[in-house]
């Protein structure tokens, strides 16, 4: 396999407080295709939660609008005006509480590499580029 190269940064437990069930969190990850194809992510869901959005910061403007779906360029991270893409999940609704060191799984699913799942952990620290993980290759 190796289609696909997805990382993600944790999920932020401000101050170490326990997200609450009905929280709403934001995971922030990078995604591109390998070896030669071009792909799409279709679909993101998790049973830990009410639902997921998809959503892309297109034009680097600090908005990210949602969408339904991410194009996949072999070797290429999609960008807008700006100078890369900023993807983020927002995950809807927890369903139960999470503390640091727990995670959360959510599951991606490719087009053509098929399906990834993800166990996002919950960290207190702030998001920044050093604290991103490999979350895995499908």
């Amino acid at each position: 396999m190796g289609d696909v190269v997805l990382r993600a940064a944790p999920v932020v437990a401000a101050g170490g407080v326990p997200l609450r069930p009905g929280d709403d969190v934001v995971v922030r990850f990078r995604v591109h295709a390998e070896r030669g194809l071009s792909d799409e992510l279709v679909a993101v869901y998790s049973d830990e939660v009410r639902r997921v959005e998809l959503r892309w910061d297109r034009d680097c403007d600090g908005v990210a609008e949602p969408v339904a779906t991410l194009p996949l360029e072999h070797g290429v991270v999609p960008s807008g005006r700006g100078v890369g893409a900023d993807y983020r999940l927002v995950l809807v609704g927890l369903r139960e509480e999470h503390t640091v060191g727990s995670t959360v799984v959510v599951k991606f699913d490719f087009a053509l590499a098929g399906e990834l799942t993800v166990a996002v952990p919950v960290a207190q620290m702030a998001v920044n580029s050093g604290s991103c993980f490999d979350a895995g290759v499908v």
